[in-house]
């Protein structure tokens, strides 16, 4: 039977009201789990509010590469497989039943909040499978709380400091104090449903490298570092209703503290592309947390102190011209609760870049270093990433983990654990002003630098630096997916340096240390 423009038209409309229908049945109002600014008004949770507007948990679904690579998965595989990422990223349109074909970024209330105050507060079981799997139950709310207006945002403050008792037991909960509650998103798979040939492959994996290290010790607190004593440090002379606390086994009602919900962790660079509120101190205190430079007093007695990679350089004391000199970078993870680096390493990079300089400064031996146009990391003798392939064997590097297979390269540091790399290279000839010799071997370069002999006959030093660098986004991934021509890039983050000095003797045997 053919239909008349107008019917056809009346039809369509009535299809897509009853397909929405059905794609929010028993979903919840976005309203009921956005508006984290009211927490933060009318002298409530001010301090923590303003903690939380520059975190990872309020951008992660603003965060304009999770959009990119979430409009990338949508058009290689579905609008609605983008709802694997959304438990994590997007959890308030996922819980509105806003993720479908016709809205996969930020067009739905509270979707710039990302893991809101009471998406968080509202979840009342987990399970460290990860992927997102928790369960929430919106509490029963106040009087006019989810009211708009002056007059009813009144109301439902006073009712909240009149009687706080119910505000308390809905939204503070012991399941908030473990390890298991952050594990269920801080663990990844790729499951069958969205790498449908290949079926399950684990992603990063921070609570079970955090559950196997040293950090943890079953059924012991006072031993044990748990993810919010790092990421949630006590915030002292706290002005906030919910400071104090008697279920932590070191900690009392009045102890005059909150935890920090800025979650410091390692992504230095989103804040201040999104240019959020209070971005650029954020950004400085996450570089002093990949340092190492934020000491915690809660946890002094069991965590360690210093960088979070020790470095060590081990050298000659001294050495001939033009003789072969072996070197040592030790790099220990020293501070991690899990592996460094920890995240997307298809997308993380960190590498240690090592330069060898005379006594006048010039540069006869250099890994490393970035490469000019690209900013690609030239010949590291160590690099911390992954290198996964899809199943023609081609590169993961769009974070395109929905073609995933295998991983062809991976390193991290496992906490507590030592990587030893050995670089060689040749000391330069004082007489005849250069590198000489075969340096094909791995680790050196091919090469030749010349540079003048020196004017005396006295010994002359060589100076050695090694250093860890880090970025959250690789130039490749940057360029694939914001395009080469707008130049985006990472900031980088110096982790650790260390320098040694080796004596270049002229005349007498070289010892070695």
């Amino acid at each position: 039977m053919s239909l008349k423009s107008d019917q056809q038209r009346e039809i369509s409309v009535i299809l897509a009201d009853a397909v929405q229908r059905i794609k929010t049945k028993g979903s919840i109002e976005p309203h009921a789990l956005a508006q984290s600014e009211q927490c933060g008004t009318s002298g409530c949770h001010e301090q923590i509010y303003k903690e939380w507007l520059p975190s990872a948990h309020r951008y992660s679904s603003l965060d304009d590469m999770f959009q990119r690579v979430q409009t990338l998965m949508a058009k290689e595989t579905s609008p609605e497989h983008t709802r694997y990422c959304a438990g994590c990223h997007d959890p308030i349109s996922l819980f509105t039943g806003a993720k479908n074909s016709g809205n996969i970024t930020l067009s739905v209330e509270g979707a710039n909040e990302g893991s809101s105050c009471i998406v968080c507060h509202s979840i009342v079981q987990t399970d460290i499978q990860g992927n997102g799997d928790y369960t929430v139950r919106p509490p029963q709310r106040y009087v006019y709380e989810l009211e708009q207006g002056i007059v009813a945002k009144f109301l439902s403050d006073f009712l909240i400091r009149t009687y706080p008792r119910h505000h308390l037991n809905s939204y503070s909960r012991s399941l908030y104090k473990t390890s298991e509650f952050c594990g269920a998103c801080h663990k990844q798979y790729i499951d069958k449903e969205v790498n449908t040939d290949i079926g399950r492959i684990q992603g990063q994996n921070q609570y079970d490298s955090w559950k196997n290290s040293r950090w943890y010790h079953e059924g012991n607190p006072e031993k044990t570092v748990a993810c919010r004593e790092c990421h949630m440090p006590l915030v002292e002379a706290s002005q906030e209703p919910a400071k104090g606390d008697v279920l932590d086994y070191n900690r009392s009602a009045e102890d005059g503290k909150h935890r920090s919900h800025r979650m410091l962790a390692a992504n230095q660079y989103i804040p201040t592309l999104q240019k959020l509120e209070g971005a650029e101190q954020h950004v400085a205190l996450t570089e002093k947390w990949l340092r190492g430079e934020i000491e915690i007093p809660e946890i002094a007695d069991k965590w360690t102190t210093g960088p979070v990679v020790r470095m060590k350089l081990l050298a000659p004391k001294t050495v001939l011209p033009g003789k072969e000199i072996n070197l040592q970078v030790v790099l220990t993870n020293n501070k991690t609760g899990h592996d460094f680096p920890n995240g997307p390493l298809d997308m993380i990079e960190s590498w240690v870049e090592v330069i060898a300089t005379d006594d006048s400064g010039k540069v006869f031996y250099h890994v490393g270093g970035l490469e000019e146009k690209t900013d690609m990391v030239i010949q590291s003798p160590v690099i911390f990433k992954a290198d996964g392939f899809d199943r023609q064997g081609k590169l993961i590097d769009r974070h395109n983990l929905w073609d995933l297979v295998g991983a062809s390269y991976k390193r991290a540091l496992y906490p507590g654990m030592t990587d030893t790399v050995q670089v060689r290279f040749q000391c330069p000839s004082m007489a005849r002003g250069r590198v000489s010799g075969e340096t094909s071997q791995p680790g050196q370069r091919t090469d030749q630098f010349a540079f003048p002999a020196p004017a005396t006959d006295e010994a002359n030093h060589l100076t050695v630096t090694a250093t860890l660098w880090y970025l959250k986004a690789n130039p490749d991934f940057l360029d694939t997916v914001y395009g080469i021509d707008t130049k985006t890039r990472s900031p980088i983050t110096k982790i650790n340096e260390v320098v040694t000095k080796i004596k270049v003797e002229k005349n007498v045997q070289a010892s070695v240390q």
